[in-house]
């Protein structure tokens, strides 16, 4: 059995994806997918799979029972005798999915770090199996939460970073750049993706509740207001206050339901995203999109895309100039899918050795 790691939920459709991006590329260096388990903070979301197990954590970041527990599991791991642990003897090897999830840089995010991920990565750091984890935006590591991450991650057998901001700060000889798997799925796929020349006036808009925000709000509102036809569709419905669907409530919004089932219809014809895998998901499904970036990993994946352009900082962007990208892209999208197309064989070579790095690791 392989144990894929670090799993959250299929309620946020960017985490979903990752954990099926995980699962493609063992497949590709080949791993069976039913000869894998997975933990996940929200195992009942991913009912789709087998062989799926309770992470210790609380998924939506609030006082609670599991928080407890993932408590507990801290002191048992402590002398290797937790439920993780145990979890991992006889595994022929340790997968984590990419992603944002070690970051220690406010309480709240060490919190997370110390209660949802460190048990898993510290049973890793340990394990005598081959560890790989997936493309990874790291940092910052500050604090005892963020020195006890940097131990453990530099007893990981490969570490995949997905910008050069990480790769700076983590550098180490186990450590390669990569670009983020659902960017690498992207480049596979634009030879038969529906490029969108041209679509509906509808401008769809992912927002997200962000720490520290500033005016980032009152920018999306005038964003809002100078675009055509503007809806809110959500990205993330999990539980708690990280839920699109109740930052929509709270600032008295409506929104337009799902961004993949907008994806599937057709409907939108610009997207502008302040989750970067509402982002990528448009691209992949033939649709611009801009990116109002929040962390390091958004400048990341659209500058190994080639479209560093179309991503500006969501908390300082100004809602006159992404205005009048929606407009562009709105009447002409092809100069953005030229530049995607340029940066493609870079990405698919990414992604070849990333599956031969596993093969090697797991298989041979």
């Amino acid at each position: 059995m392989y144990l894929i790691l670090h799993g959250f939920s299929r309620r946020n459709a960017g985490d979903g994806l990752l954990v099926d991006l995980t699962l493609q590329a063992l497949a590709d260096a080949g791993v069976d997918p039913q000869d894998c388990a997975l933990l996940a903070l929200d195992p009942e979301s991913f009912a789709d799979l087998e062989g799926v197990h309770r992470a210790p954590g609380e998924p939506a970041a609030r006082p609670s029972l599991r928080l407890g527990i993932a408590g507990l599991e801290l002191i048992a791991d402590a002398i290797a005798l937790g439920r993780v642990a145990r979890l991992t003897r006889g595994v022929r090897g340790l997968i984590a999915v990419g992603g944002g999830y070690l970051i220690a840089d406010s309480a709240i995010r060490k919190m997370g770090v110390l209660f949802n991920h460190l048990v898993q990565l510290r049973v890793a750091a340990r394990s005598p199996m081959p560890t790989v984890y997936l493309p990874q935006s790291i940092g910052p590591l500050e604090g005892l939460v963020g020195r006890m991450t940097a131990r453990s991650l530099k007893s990981i057998d490969r570490l995949y970073v997905r910008d050069d901001q990480t790769l700076a700060e983590i550098s180490g000889n186990n450590t390669r750049r990569c670009a983020d798997l659902a960017v690498m799925k992207l480049a596979r796929e634009m030879a038969v993706s529906p490029w969108q020349e041209s679509g509906d006036q509808h401008t769809v808009i992912v927002g997200r509740d962000l720490p520290r925000p500033h005016n980032y709000v009152e920018r999306l509102r005038q964003l809002a207001r100078n675009v055509q036809s503007p809806l809110w569709a959500v990205q993330a419905d999990v539980e708690g206050p990280r839920s699109d669907r109740a930052f929509y409530q709270r600032l008295g919004l409506n929104n337009a339901g799902p961004l993949a089932q907008m994806l599937a219809t057709g409907r939108p014809g610009v997207v502008v995203s302040v989750r970067l895998h509402g982002a990528i998901a448009a691209l992949i499904a033939g649709r611009p999109a801009i990116h109002l970036a929040y962390e390091r990993k958004g400048w990341g994946a659209y500058e190994d895309l080639g479209i560093a352009r179309f991503v500006h900082d969501a908390r300082t962007f100004d809602p006159a100039k992404v205005a009048a990208q929606v407009k562009e892209l709105h009447e002409n999208p092809g100069p953005l899918w030229a530049q995607v197309r340029e940066a493609v064989p870079a990405l698919r070579d990414q992604y070849e050795d990333l599956v031969l790095d596993l093969r090697a690791r797991m298989v041979v």
